[in-house]
Parts: C-alpha cells; sequence; structure tokens
C-alpha cells in the first residue's frame, strides 16, 4: 500500500495528505465542539496544549530522520549508476588499444548493449527489488566472457589486457552496488509511525483550535505537515515515483559508445 502511495504525483501526494490532516483536523474539532461539555473542553484543550509541543518535535524529528534515510539512498542510487557510465566508458577506452578492432567492436557492442537495457528495462525490477535476475545480466555476462577471452590471449599479444579485466572487474562491482542499493529502502513501520504521529498531531491542533471560532489558519498546519510527508514519500524510492535516479548518464556513455562498436 504505502509503495503504490509513494509512486504517485508529488502535488498528488501533497494534495491528498493536506486534505487528510485537515479532515482530522477540523474533524476532531466537531467532535469536541458538539460532544462535551464547556468545562469539559477546557480540561481537553490544556491536555492539548501540553502534548502539542511533544507531538510536534516528535513529527518534526521523523520526517527529518526519515528524509536523512531515503535522500542518503537516492544519492547512493545515483552515485552507483554514474559509477557503472564510468567503468563502462573506461573499459571502451582500453579497447582503443587493442589490436584485434573486431574484438575491440564486440566488446563495445556489448557494452552499449548493457547499459541501454539497465536504463530501458532493469528500472521496473531495481523498484520492486527483484533484482535475482536482471534483464541487463546477459549482456553483462557476455561482456564479462569477451574480456576474457582477450585476457587468455596475454599481455605480450594484447599489452591492454590486464587493464581492461581490471576495468571489467570494477563494472561488475558497480553493478553490485546498484544491486545493494534497490534494497536500501526506507522500512514501512517507519512511513508508518510517520503518517501516525501527523494524524495524531493533527487531532490535537483539532482540539486546541476548539476555542477559536474560525480556526482556518490551521489549515497551514496541514500543509506544512503534509509537505514533510511528501517529500518522504517522494524520496521512497529512489527507482521509482517523481523524484528518482537519473539514468541520462548510461543512456548518454551508451550512445558514445556504440560509435566504437560500428
Amino acid at each position: 500500500m504505502i509503495s503504490a502511495f509513494a509512486t504517485l504525483p508529488t502535488w498528488l501526494i501533497l494534495i491528498i495528505c493536506a486534505a487528510g490532516f485537515s479532515a482530522v483536523t477540523f474533524g476532531t474539532r466537531q467532535i469536541v465542539v458538539r460532544r462535551c461539555a464547556p468545562e469539559r473542553q477546557d480540561d481537553l484543550v490544556d491536555l492539548a496544549k501540553a502534548m502539542n509541543g511533544p507531538t510536534g518535535t516528535t513529527l518534526a524529528f521523523l520526517i527529518g530522520f526519515a528524509v536523512t534515510i531515503t535522500w542518503g539512498t537516492m544519492s547512493a542510487a545515483q552515485g552507483s549508476v554514474e559509477k557503472v557510465a564510468a567503468s563502462a566508458q573506461q573499459i571502451s577506452w582500453l579497447t582503443e588499444n587493442l589490436e584485434d578492432r573486431d574484438s575491440a567492436k564486440v566488446i563495445n557492442s556489448d557494452l552499449s548493449e548493457y547499459l541501454t537495457t539497465i536504463a530501458t528495462r532493469d528500472r521496473a525490477q531495481l523498484a520492486s527489488g527483484d533484482i535475482v535476475q536482471l534483464p541487463s545480466f546477459d549482456y553483462l555476462d557476455k561482456l564479462e566472457k569477451d574480456v576474457h577471452l582477450i585476457g587468455k590471449a596475454g599481455s605480450a599479444t594484447n599489452p591492454e589486457s590486464g587493464p581492461l579485466l581490471s576495468a571489467a572487474a570494477a563494472l561488475t562491482g558497480a553493478q553490485g552496488e546498484l544491486n545493494a542499493v534497490a534494497r536500501r529502502q526506507l522500512p514501512d513501520v517507519v512511513l508508518w509511525l510517520l503518517l501516525f504521529t501527523a494524524t495524531l498531531s493533527a487531532a490535537v491542533m483539532g482540539i486546541v483550535a476548539t476555542e477559536v471560532r474560525r480556526p482556518y489558519l490551521i489549515l497551514g498546519w496541514a500543509i506544512v505537515a503534509a509537505m514533510g510527508v511528501s517529500v518522504v514519500l517522494s524520496l521512497y524510492n529512489p527507482f521509482d515515483g517523481t523524484v528518482s535516479v537519473d539514468f541520462t548518464p548510461l543512456t548518454d556513455a551508451a550512445s558514445r559508445i556504440a560509435d566504437n562498436a560500428r
């Protein structure tokens, strides 16, 4: 449920959260006004004022904690994508010094297909965390076999075989980092706690506003709280949603490498 909600556009998440918190706030206020005697209302307002600070502080802490984790994951995912692109580009540069031009073209073709597949076909599985067998793995396996064939020829025949094998190993490591980041998501329990705290804080604000005749200003609180929750949900999955990893470095590298495969 949370995962599906997080894939919505950020503006829609903001509207839904703001509407929900506003409904809780005004609904709680109406219940207190209609169902409680004046003396009981005073007691509830005093209690709500005492709770308002701790609940607001807890909400702010949870939002800050969640944003720190989600933004860290987003940055790590983007860094992994750029590392894959850089490692592939390094392999392509090394192939320019190979005497066997046919082998160089094969490797560049493998690289181009591998990068393109990550950018176009791997995203859905990376978003779901299903990384057991990504579509790009077939091209990565083929690339490794072709590079090892050059390595078997030895440094005497191909002086670049050693650096080429090292670059291929670096590319495999970058792919492993990308796979690891795909499973490094914010636990759902933290999001549920965040939503629960925001709802409780909305109810407390509604009780505090019981003594106010026209408490329309609390709409601002609902919008601010909704903005915080929306930021967390927008960053929840680095491979899906409005705010997600940019795969442009992969497609750009694939385009440049494809020219070397011709």
